[in-house]
């Protein structure tokens, strides 16, 4: 007998094992549960294995695993799998020295590929041997991915960027909202776009093996697109000028001014562009400047919106003469601003004030 051999918990009766085993969608852990009913109701070991269609080997890994785990037990667990080529540690390592760069003349190579990182680290340091094609998959699973840099200016400050975005906007915001009581202040961002009819060529999807064409343009007239945003609303204010000086600058302050209402004072945080800081250049009353720590063009979301309006409208085209550029700008940015959700999610930096006050 089953019970003598090898005894059974007790807790759930055969008819309470027969009633779980309807509800139950899996043949396997139904065929454990009918057996296990079975034995409970007193058959023998041989033929409640055969009733269920079970071996007696099944039956008494089933027993094992029902008194020890109850019905969970009837469950079949999730194989282990093959032990992971990189160990944890490994793992983490690789990460810290793919983020740190490699040293040219040790590592032969200013970035990190995935042959070189098979050969001088999983080789050189773990030693282990990975293809390529298995590394992209560790290296996809750690949180990275192969991009395109962000250009970086040699002389900027890190230290003076990251002290602009933990308290200096933010100082700013307070001593503005101090100096004009009674006044919703708005952080507002300017910059400059020269478009020209010397174009660019964008990403776009083809035939894998073969590199795509894309129309771009060599010819060298071109305009000047300024623009303003406020990353917290998306709302926006934008002049096409024939140049970028004092005089345009002064010409898209006014126009903007008349544009806000009443009760604001904007926070215009911009560049240091000559044009910017030009001894002449007359600001409204209703506007408050505040320069980027120099060479930081990184921190300013204008940029952003000059990416995307240069790969979604702007790239790939022939454009005529002067009067095609400016009608090429106003229409990429009519086209772009009315969806204000879209600006306001390019443009929102997480270290922004996002609340105007």
């Amino acid at each position: 007998m089953m019970g003598k051999a090898l005894p059974l918990r007790s807790d759930l009766s055969a008819d309470a094992l027969r009633a779980q085993a309807r509800q139950e969608k899996k043949g396997r852990v139904v065929a454990r549960m009918l057996a296990i009913a079975h034995a409970l109701d007193g058959v023998g070991r041989a033929q409640a294995a055969r009733l269920a269609g079970l071996d007696r080997q099944a039956l008494r890994d089933t027993v094992i695993r029902y008194n020890a785990e109850g019905v969970a037990g009837f469950h079949d667990r999730r194989s282990p799998g093959r032990p992971p080529w990189l160990s944890l540690d490994e793992r983490a390592t690789l990460k810290e020295v793919i983020l740190a760069r490699p040293d040219l003349e040790r590592d032969g190579c200013v970035e990190w590929t995935l042959p070189v990182l098979c050969e001088e680290v999983i080789a050189g340091r773990f030693g282990k041997t990975l293809h390529p094609a298995s590394l992209s998959r560790i290296v996809r699973s750690l949180g990275l991915s192969r991009q395109k840099t962000r250009p970086q200016h040699p002389k900027s400050d890190a230290k003076a960027q990251e002290a602009f975005k933990e308290s200096g906007l933010s100082t700013k915001l307070m001593e503005t909202t101090a100096r004009h009581p009674g006044k919703r202040v708005e952080i507002w961002f300017q910059d400059e776009a020269r478009i020209g009819q010397k174009g660019r060529c964008a990403h776009r999807w083809w035939l894998r093996g073969e590199r795509p064409l894309g129309l771009c343009d060599r010819r060298f007239q071109s305009t000047y697109l300024f623009a303003a945003v406020c990353p917290a609303t998306g709302a926006d204010f934008a002049l096409v000028m024939p140049k970028a000086n004092t005089k345009a600058m002064i010409r898209f302050l006014d126009d903007f001014s008349k544009t806000l209402a009443p009760d604001v004072q904007v926070l215009l945080v911009m560049d240091q562009a000559g044009w910017h800081r030009a001894k002449d250049l007359v600001i409204p009353a209703n506007i408050t400047a505040v320069s980027l720590p120099p060479y930081s063009p990184e921190l300013n979301p204008v940029e952003r919106v000059w990416l995307h309006l240069r790969e979604r409208f702007l790239s790939h085209r022939w454009l005529e003469d002067y009067d095609a550029i400016v009608q090429a700008c106003c229409q990429a940015w009519n086209a772009m601003v009315a969806d204000p959700e879209r600006l306001r999610s390019i443009t929102s930096y997480p270290w922004i004030p996002c609340v105007n006050h």
